[in-house]
């Protein structure tokens, strides 16, 4: 593991596009009292080039918490938003990150739950919480949602030798000092990094575990593209055959 980062450091990240409407909301929901005790939290804010007052309201809430921002001047994609991030926590020594999305729709209240399994499984790089396990649909999950996600993560179980019962879930807890292992700097700026990400620390022989979470979908804006990301995923599941099982040498997926 990375001798540069203090397991005992954590850092809740919340990415922000144009959240100004959810952000306090988001941050109150955040169980302190309750989160595991002998951890040294903190906050990192990564707004990318919001347009509706969000760098305004985030300043705001930054008083009276331990928190940092990092304002981009043009938006650098989600996966440009997790690497701010990642970099930051490297740069700070902090060993472990919790992802909780500024619509609140991955329940802040959960924190505590998946912050202690993740530090009850030391040698897991990322562990996540799966919609799919719980009641999605009455959860608000629209159909064509929970259909995608069961045929995608099957195909990806498929390329990967996994059993994971979700790939697309955003509410992720990441230990720094084994995802350092793998070239995540090489994944992609937009949407997809999540899914390299799960593709590079299989890859790199690291553990990724799970648990269930409850589905919320309420009038939060999503900026997934639809179609996009769904193909982007499946060129992402294509390109690691190709590199790992195929023996075609890629930037990132080097076999």
């Amino acid at each position: 593991m990375n001798a540069g980062v203090d397991e005992n450091r954590f850092c809740i990240y919340i990415p922000c596009y144009n959240g100004a409407k959810f952000l306090a909301r988001t941050v109150a929901r955040i169980p302190w009292k309750s989160l595991p005790s002998g951890v040294d939290y903190s906050m990192l804010f990564v707004d990318n080039a919001s347009q509706d007052g969000s760098r305004a309201e985030i300043e705001k809430l930054r008083r009276g918490l331990k928190a940092e921002t990092i304002f981009h001047p043009e938006n650098r994609g989600y996966g440009g938003s997790v690497k701010s991030a990642f970099d930051y926590c490297l740069a700070k020594g902090i060993g472990q990150v919790a992802v909780v999305h500024a619509d609140g729709q991955y329940a802040p209240e959960e924190l505590p739950r998946l912050i202690n399994e993740l530090r009850a499984n030391p040698a897991s790089a990322l562990h996540f919480g799966s919609r799919l396990t719980g009641a999605p649909i009455k959860g608000g999950m629209p159909i064509y949602k929970w259909a995608a996600n069961h045929v995608l993560s099957g195909l990806q179980n498929v390329v990967l030798g996994l059993h994971l019962s979700e790939y697309h879930s955003g509410y992720r807890l990441y230990r720094m000092g084994l995802v350092d292992k793998t070239p995540w700097h090489t994944a992609s700026d937009g949407f997809v990094f999540d899914n390299e990400i799960i593709f590079l620390l299989r890859q790199h022989g690291l553990a990724i575990t799970e648990s269930s979470i409850p589905t919320f979908y309420g009038e939060e804006k999503s900026h997934v593209p639809k179609l996009g990301t769904p193909m982007a995923i499946l060129g992402n599941t294509w390109r690691y055959a190709l590199a790992v099982k195929g023996g075609r040498r890629d930037p990132l997926y080097r076999p």
